[in-house]
Formats: C-alpha cells, sequence, structure tokens
C-alpha cells in the first residue's frame, strides 16, 4: 500500500479489496490519483476513509468521481473536489454512480434547494436512503409539523439546518424526543411550534444528562419559564457549558445583570444568541470593563467550573443558582483544593458534611478559611 496506509486496515475494513489481484488495485488507486490529481497526504486520506473504492474497477470509481463532479458542477481536478470528495460520507462508493447521484437529486428537488444542499447531502450520505423512504418519512414529519410541501423544503433549505436532514430522520425518533419534550412540561402545540422553528430539535435526545441538565440551567438559574423558552427555542440548540454560562456569569460578574434572573428583564438577553464575536465586540471594549477579557481563557474557566460544580462536587443547577459564589472562585487556586479538604473532613467524620459549608468554601479569605476548618478538624 501507499505510505500512510495500512494494508491490515484496509484488509480489516474491506476484506474484498485483497481478493482483487493486485494489478487491478493497483490501475484504481492510479487512476484515483491521476483523475483527481490527489496529492500524496490526501490519497492517504481517502483511502483510510474510502477503502472501498479499491475493491471496484477504475471504471466505476471514476465514474464516482465524475457524478460528484456533475453534481457539484466543479472539476474533478480541483482543489475544491477533492476537499469536497474527502468530505463525503464513508458510504459514497458502496453503490453505483447512478444510484447515488438519482438519490441526491431527488432529495434536493423534493426536499431542499440552494448551492450548499448537494455537498451537504453527500456528507451526510443522504444518498443511502432510498426515495421510498425519504417520501415515507417526510410525509410522516409533515403530518406531525403541520408542514406543506414549501413549507418543509422552506425549512431543510437553511444551511444551519440542512446539516441535519430531518427528513431522514426515523419516524419512531420524533416519537421519542417529542415525548420527552412534552414529558418536561411542553404542551405538544408548543413542541411542534418549536421544532417548526428549530427543527434539528427533532434530533435531540431530550433524556440525556446534557439535555436536561440545559432545561434546569435554564429554568432554575435564568427563572425563565417553559413560555418564555418555547418562545425562544433558539436557546435549546446552544451549549450551557460553552455558551450560555459563560455568557451569563460574564454579564453578573461585570455587573450588567444584577443576577442571572435578571437577564431577561435587562434588555440584554439577546445577547446570549450573537455570535461569539459580536459579544466580545458589544461587552470586551477596554472602555467598558478595563479589567475584564472576554476570550477563549475566559470560556475556559467557566466552562472547567461548571464541570467541576456538575461532576466532582455533583452539585445540582438549583444548588449553584443558589451559591453563585462558586463559579468567581477560582477553580485550582480556591475551590479544588478546598473542596479536597472539606471532602477529607467529611470521610473522617459522619457528622461534617461538606456540602453544608459551600459559601464558606467561595467566599472565605484564606487565613479566615484556615482558622475556621483546621478548628473544626481538630474537634
Amino acid at each position: 500500500m501507499t505510505k500512510g496506509v495500512s494494508a491490515a486496515k484496509i484488509q480489516q475494513k474491506a476484506p474484498v479489496v485483497l481478493t482483487r489481484e493486485l494489478r487491478a488495485v493497483q490501475s484504481t488507486f492510479e487512476a484515483l490519483q491521476q483523475a483527481a490529481a490527489f496529492s500524496d497526504a490526501q490519497i492517504c486520506a481517502f483511502l483510510r476513509k474510502h477503502h472501498l473504492a479499491l475493491a471496484y474497477g477504475p471504471q466505476r470509481v471514476l465514474g464516482m468521481l465524475q457524478a460528484v463532479s456533475t453534481m457539484l458542477s466543479t472539476p474533478v481536478a480541483s482543489d475544491s473536489f477533492r476537499q469536497d470528495v474527502l468530505a463525503a460520507s464513508h458510504t459514497l462508493f458502496r453503490m453505483g454512480p447512478d444510484t447515488v447521484q438519482g438519490r441526491v437529486s431527488f432529495f434536493c428537488h423534493m426536499y431542499a434547494t440552494g448551492p450548499h444542499v448537494v455537498r451537504t447531502a453527500l456528507t451526510m450520505g443522504v444518498f443511502v436512503t432510498p426515495e421510498p423512504v425519504m417520501q415515507s418519512r417526510a410525509a410522516k414529519l409533515q403530518e406531525q409539523l403541520g408542514w406543506d410541501n414549501e413549507q418543509l423544503k422552506q425549512k431543510l433549505s437553511v444551511p444551519f439546518q440542512v446539516s441535519f436532514p430531518s427528513v431522514l430522520i426515523l419516524p419512531s425518533t420524533i416519537a421519542c424526543n417529542v415525548q420527552a419534550l412534552q414529558s418536561a412540561g411542553f404542551s405538544q402545540s408548543q413542541v411542534w411550534a418549536m421544532c417548526s422553528q428549530q427543527p434539528t430539535l427533532l434530533r435531540r435526545r431530550w433524556t440525556s444528562d446534557t439535555n436536561v441538565e440545559k432545561l434546569h440551567f435554564l429554568r432554575c438559574l435564568l427563572g425563565l419559564t417553559l413560555d418564555d423558552i418555547a418562545a425562544r427555542p433558539y436557546l435549546l440548540t446552544h451549549s450551557v457549558s460553552s455558551s450560555l454560562d459563560p455568557r451569563v456569569w460574564f454579564l453578573h460578574q461585570t455587573g450588567a445583570i444584577e443576577a442571572p434572573n435578571t437577564i431577561m428583564t435587562s434588555g440584554l438577553f439577546g445577547y446570549l444568541e450573537c455570535s461569539k464575536a459580536v459579544f466580545i465586540k458589544r461587552f470586551s471594549a477596554p472602555t467598558a470593563f478595563p479589567s475584564k477579557t472576554f476570550d477563549s481563557a475566559f470560556f475556559d474557566h467557566w466552562k472547567q467550573s461548571w464541570e467541576y460544580l456538575r461532576q466532582n462536587m455533583n452539585l445540582s443547577v438549583e444548588t449553584i443558582a443558589a451559591h453563585r459564589d462558586l463559579l468567581l472562585a477560582s477553580l485550582f487556586g480556591r475551590l479544588a483544593p478546598r473542596w479536597q479538604l472539606l471532602s477529607s473532613m467529611a470521610n473522617e467524620r459522619a457528622a461534617f458534611k461538606a456540602e453544608d459549608h459551600l459559601t464558606a468554601l467561595a467566599t472565605l479569605s484564606d487565613q479566615d478559611f484556615e482558622q475556621v476548618f483546621q478548628a473544626n478538624s481538630e474537634l
């Protein structure tokens, strides 16, 4: 094999390749290199992902490249074409070029339009789903969401949404996710209204710890009602640890909002959904907050602190909301070492509970903390 490609891996993932004569495999390999002008690094990356291409003769493989080129309106030997093929689903060469082109064309004609759609359809592997199955799932989706054909196409044509083509979701998956949202307290009409605005919500497993925590964060810490969230379904698409939480606590720490649960009435709520660049431009100007810098280090600080409170200290969102100073404390300079000390004391003394001292853990000076808990440890 070529440098960077393991013959053992090829045999494991596509054993049919090694049943072909070496000369035949070599001819396919050479045809690939010549047709798309892959560099050595690119051909290695290609074979690691699309090893199955070597199981077929040059005619079929080149036919697939030409089909992709036609669908993307991009020359086979261009840089953009090579990048698109490398990004395409690993299932690309499992079927013939006519089948792939037919199914992608059907999806693009029926369910989405725009220059990005073909590229996304190839990346997501839309072509593995037969046309009748697409139609059946699309009909089920339209029935549940109340969309007509034009509305379905409009929703799936949005660049962000089409990267998760909802038409491919199994109806049973939709039903489970919808039921989970209703179990969280949303009405059926609210669920369908939210999913109409944000179809990606249909793909999310709302019983997962991450999504359950997100709902707790919005309701307990920010004080939002279910109606508030239903009117702003975009909030459910954002990460708590890397987006919502750092922004809320930055606004709180800098005095822009009095407390996390006042953000709705602060006039700053819209900044929870803006891009990171817009947020930085608005709140990190030296004239606004000279001592504060909203950068990647700040994001990392809040993400690490949040994860430590939730995972290491096993605190609920409600408890964190009641002890907001915990997120303002230095993780490695104060929070972690103090929690370790309190935990060791709890292990040694049954009556001592570390979680009863969260305020002291976050707010006492080093000298006061040492005096208080050194005295406790000696009792």
